[in-house]
């Protein structure tokens, strides 16, 4: 295999300046990369190996804000099919998988490659590509990158990736969070609420809101599910969400909501339900399907009018809700079809995986508060402690003597999340792994940086705590705005489905 070493020995022997970035995060995605090196995504390109039906070897590179058409790269390739080059693949032609180095395509590749460019690429001035080095990234003039590739052709085979735009080309988002359980935790933070949060200074209009209703499917105590409302309230408040920036409302105070998923429940198939994750899950677990509660089969159709009730252009989502937007989207279609009219607009599913998949500490499975692997935010310090110091590390590294594995840890994904230290991380990271310190250690200071990164929402919560007549307000203020959005729309979709008519036409929702 061809290293980073001999992509530097090339562009020097050609005289070509070029510079080294580096990467700390042991989380290895394009959305990592970018925020860690500090560029836009339009600086980045991706270096992508394909196989048509003859066996040809077809090189694309495009930029990380682009998505690739693959018809129109079939078309413009001239092949009837392109599959993606596997590992094996890849390593046949020197490479290893998502470590390809445009500079080494000559070298790896010769006469055998027949290498495109989207003409978004042509655009850049200078582009960051890969190097075959997980940590590092070359920057370095296009016209230079060019000179090396040498033989080429520019193609328009791209379409935008609204996930990865340097500037969000949408202008309103809505997210809401169910009030499920225990206390928030900073799988919850980093993987969906802090991401969503920062929204509300990059958008025009940003709606959140607390889903109580959905919340019934599995909460049937009162007193339970009023704690639950008011810890998510309060934590939203409390870790940054501004009532004069986004609109904050519950779900329950909106009524058109409810009416809206029962009209939509007329657009959507028994067969298409059936498919739904929350429907799925359950029957993989060997669940009594005469036990499951129409609320949750009925989940993403209310989740659907949560969503088309405020016309937004994305929502945030993780990449596990991804086809819950995708089948908000059909049900819009298939109605704006039937009407005869665009009443809904199709929202696409933003995923900010900037943090790519937050492990809990246990080690192999996600964060979730069911599993018992979290690590809290608003817990007594004392249990978060504990937690932290119950995290799963290293298992082969038995002394503090020992070199310890970083990537992959942990420890260290907790660090690179919450310490504002960097270089404190760095010093922990090299240090460990040359078996120069403790887990003990380790787990100290990332206790402290949990203190400083979050200390001061845990004073704003308790604060909070005690001005109930101030959250009241916000909320009570959230759904006035709330009502009076959802009004636009259910008054034009009782209109086109015939159900406001002129035997009721003054009478508006």
């Amino acid at each position: 295999m061809k290293t980073i070493e001999d992509a530097i020995k090339i562009l020097e022997e050609k005289g070509i300046k070029y510079e080294v970035l580096t990467i700390k995060s042991d989380i290895y995605t394009v959305d990592v990369q970018v925020r860690e090196l500090g560029i836009n995504y339009s600086e980045g390109l991706s270096t992508l190996l394909f196989k048509n039906e003859n066996n040809d070897l077809i090189v694309f590179l495009r930029r990380d804000d682009r998505n690739v058409d693959l018809n129109a790269l079939c078309k413009l390739t001239s092949s009837k099919k392109l599959t993606m080059c596997d590992e094996k693949d890849l390593a046949d032609y020197g490479f290893q998988k998502l470590l390809l180095s445009p500079i080494l395509l000559p070298i790896n590749l010769g006469s055998k490659m027949k290498v495109f460019i989207d003409d978004s690429v042509i655009q850049n001035k200078t582009v960051v590509c890969g190097s075959t080095d997980k940590k590092k990234c070359l920057r370095l003039n296009l016209a230079d990158l060019l000179k090396v590739i040498e033989t080429y052709s520019v193609i328009q085979a791209t379409t935008a990736n609204l996930n990865r735009q340097d500037k969000l080309s949408f202008k309103r988002v809505l997210d809401g969070i169910t009030p499920s359980g225990a206390n928030m935790h900073i799988g919850n933070y980093f993987g969906a609420m802090g991401p969503n949060i920062e929204l509300q200074d990059q958008v025009d209009e940003a709606f959140f809101f607390i889903a109580d209703v959905h919340a019934l499917t599995t909460i049937k105590d009162a007193k339970i599910l009023e704690t639950n409302i008011t810890n998510i309230v309060l934590d939203y408040l409390a870790l940054g969400l501004d009532p004069n920036k986004a609109i904050f409302y519950r779900q329950s105070e909106v009524p058109a909501d409810m009416l809206l998923s029962t009209i939509l429940a007329n657009y959507i198939s028994y067969g298409h339900m059936k498919r739904m994750h929350a429907f799925k899950d359950k029957m993989a677990k060997d669940f009594d399907e005469n036990l499951i509660n129409m609320g949750l089969f009925n989940y993403p159709i209310l989740m659907a009018a949560d969503i088309l009730l405020f016309n937004p252009d994305a929502i945030p989502v993780g990449e596990d809700q991804r086809q819950h937007v995708e089948l908000t989207r059909d049900i819009a279609e298939s109605f704006n079809k039937t009407v005869g009219k665009k009443i809904f607009t199709l929202p696409v599913p933003y995923i900010s995986s900037v943090t790519g998949r937050i492990i809990g500490t246990d080690g192999s499975r996600k964060m979730s508060k069911s599993l018992g692997n979290v690590i809290g935010i608003f817990d007594d310090y004392e249990v978060i402690k504990k937690q932290i110091f119950s995290s799963y590390t290293d298992p082969k590294r038995l002394r503090p003597t020992d070199p310890g594995k970083v990537e992959g840890n942990p420890i260290f994904i907790y660090h690179d999340l919450i310490n504002d230290d960097k270089a404190e991380v760095e010093d922990l990271k090299s240090r460990y792994a040359k078996g120069q310190v403790g887990d003990v250690e380790v787990k100290e200071k990332l206790l402290k940086a949990h203190q400083r990164k979050f200390g001061a929402a845990r004073e704003k919560r308790i604060e909070l705590m005690k001005n109930l007549p101030y959250i009241q307000d916000v909320l009570a203020k959230g759904a006035v705005t709330a009502r009076a959005e959802a009004s636009k729309t259910i008054n034009k979709v009782l209109s086109a489905i015939g159900l406001q008519n002129k035997l009721n036409k003054d009478r508006l929702f």
